[in-house]
């Protein structure tokens, strides 16, 4: 797997993630680029400088999906974990989990955006499915800036089967919906909380929707009907934050 720009670089290399060598585009001019090079030669990672053309076709075979900013790392996939591993060790270590269910997200610049929303108001984990959605790529990665290697990812075969385990372990599920009767500020999130967020056409399964608790819409005074999937869990994200002080 390979992943570029200057911020995904470096947070994987100060993450500690299996970074296994970096190249740089000669003569870039890239802000931060010579704090990448110091980190990965204090974290020992190879390094090479590609002239112009071989960087570019480094660019074609890592099929790149934005720009490089002058800098690539080989690196080893995201070690995705087990989500119930994850609420667990939150109990285990005295914090309350909340949790992000991502249940048909296929825009990795979403996803990516979902990721650095969660990993910034401090959520315990993500879990998507494996099917109808974005993988974890070079896109979702760099757009979380370096967050997809801070929050705990988790990919299951299925959300509802998944939901249904957490509800067991004894957390709230929640789901995001313009539908929802209740306002996200109503619903007490200092509980041990799952929070649902459906694709960004289609909204929820109304299979994974019969497993939520309850379905919750946040006010809107525009013309537009509905808020991004990404910037709709921002907000629920942060206002768990606010309650839990």
């Amino acid at each position: 797997m390979y992943i570029n720009g200057k911020n995904s670089v470096l947070e994987a290399i100060r993450a500690g993630e299996r970074v296994e060598k970096v190249y740089f585009l000669f003569g870039a001019q890239t802000e931060g680029l010579g704090a990448i090079r110091n980190a990965a030669k204090q974290a020992g990672i190879p390094c090479t400088t590609l002239d112009r053309s071989t960087f570019r076709d480094l660019e074609k075979k890592a099929n790149l999906k934005t720009k490089s900013q002058g800098v690539i790392a080989r690196i080893n996939p995201i070690l995705f974990v087990d989500i119930e591993d994850v609420v667990t060790l939150a109990w285990e270590t005295g914090r309350t989990p909340l949790v992000a269910a991502l249940d048909g997200i296929t825009d990795p610049r979403n996803l990516g955006a979902i990721l650095r929303s969660a990993e910034c108001a401090g959520l315990s984990g993500v879990v998507f499915s494996k099917a109808h959605s974005s993988g974890v790529n070079d896109v979702a990665v760099k757009t979380s800036a370096g967050a997809a290697h801070f929050v705990p990812i988790s990919r299951v075969r299925s959300i509802t089967e998944t939901l249904t385990n957490l509800k067991e372990m004894g957390m709230q599920v929640i789901g995001l919906d313009a539908s929802g009767e209740k306002n996200y500020t109503d619903i007490d999130l200092t509980e041990p909380t799952v929070v649902v967020v459906g694709s960004e056409g289609e909204g929820m399964d109304p299979h994974v929707a019969a497993v939520c608790d309850q379905l919750v819409s946040i006010p809107l005074k525009g013309s537009i009907s509905s808020l991004n999937a990404s910037v709709a869990a921002g907000i629920v994200f942060f206002e768990a934050l606010r309650q839990r002080g």
